[in-house]
């Protein structure tokens, strides 16, 4: 019998996820939620709804074994340390639009007449570059694991994928044509081309980069016990951890070529991140593991602390 420690017990209470909800409310109300301030209330609305798909992400996909509420903890530990975007509506909406496109994509697992879903799922992609052009990059590596680890790719799906991205534009491009200003919506794709100068890191500030240093610590972590640890699990489920770990990576080069992006990849992270770090709070039992979940909850304290009271 593998004995409880104290990440076990957190990791399988029914209490974790109402508790650390209650302290993300607390985390928020202390970094401007009271000021009633409309970007905050948006934000916050958003990524109050994305906890709760990927609640419900980790539900219908049984994508830890037991009974566990960390995935769902582990995005709310990972978007509340960087309080320094909760006022950024649209970071909060591409990562709302990201946690909608795993929701539908995983609904298509080995159904290659899903064209509906496929169709939702891609929609959210198309929606995510409305407020980030640049999310349009992810379409390969999207594309690429709806074949080889989702398994539901063929010729009506990849159409129905072509139209789901490109849908939310044929409205963009109405009512730019009825407000006679094209240019807008030209303006907005050449955004796609421009780049900063690669891994520059000095655009980014301190609380900036603490927190990037965090969040990838939580991804290596996981990545590493998940390739350790993948044969316990399931094919299907094995399937929807590597497109985590394959968009995470990405996300990672992402970020390490172009960091001026660093707002919209850090939430994109999040919801890759979530799923690898919480399996391995869930499932691992050692005295090692115990000790370094402890000292994860510090830093999340610490950096929370640092981002919130030190300008």
């Amino acid at each position: 019998i593998k004995k409880k420690r104290f990440q076990n017990r957190i990791a399988e209470s029914r209490w974790s996820a109402l508790v650390t909800g209650i302290v993300s409310l607390i985390i928020w109300m202390a970094a401007g939620l009271m000021t009633l301030r409309m970007d905050y209330l948006v934000s916050f609305v958003c990524l109050a709804m994305t906890s709760v798909m990927m609640g419900q992400l980790n539900s219908v996909n049984a994508l830890i074994r037991i009974y566990s509420r960390m995935i769902m903890c582990s995005f709310l530990v990972i978007t509340c340390v960087a309080t320094f975007l909760f006022a950024d509506i649209t970071t909060a909406l591409v990562t709302l639009c990201f946690a909608i496109f795993y929701i539908f994509l995983f609904h298509c697992y080995q159904d290659k007449n899903s064209p509906g879903f496929i169709y939702y799922a891609y929609l959210a992609i198309g929606l995510a570059s409305v407020f980030w052009v640049q999310a349009l990059f992810f379409l390969p590596v999207v594309w690429i694991v709806t074949s080889t680890n989702i398994m539901a790719m063929n010729f009506r799906n990849f159409v129905a994928s072509l139209l789901g991205v490109v849908t939310p534009y044929w409205f963009m491009a109405a009512w730019y044509a009825y407000s006679y200003d094209m240019q807008s919506l030209a303006d907005h794709f050449t955004g796609i081309t421009k780049f900063g100068s690669i891994a520059d890191f000095a655009q980014l500030n301190p609380h900036q980069l603490i927190t990037l240093a965090y969040i990838v610590l939580l991804a290596i972590t996981g990545m590493i016990h998940y390739a350790n640890t993948a044969h316990r699990d399931n094919i299907r489920t094995r399937m929807f951890y590597e497109t985590f770990i394959t968009i995470d990576a990405f996300t990672l080069a992402f970020i390490i070529i172009q960091p001026q992006h660093f707002a919209f990849l850090y939430g994109i992270m999040a919801i890759n991140t979530a799923p690898l770090i919480g399996h391995f709070i869930a499932l691992t039992h050692t005295k090692w593991t115990n000790a370094y979940f402890i000292l994860l909850l510090v830093l999340a304290t610490v950096i929370c602390g640092y981002n919130i009271f030190v300008p």
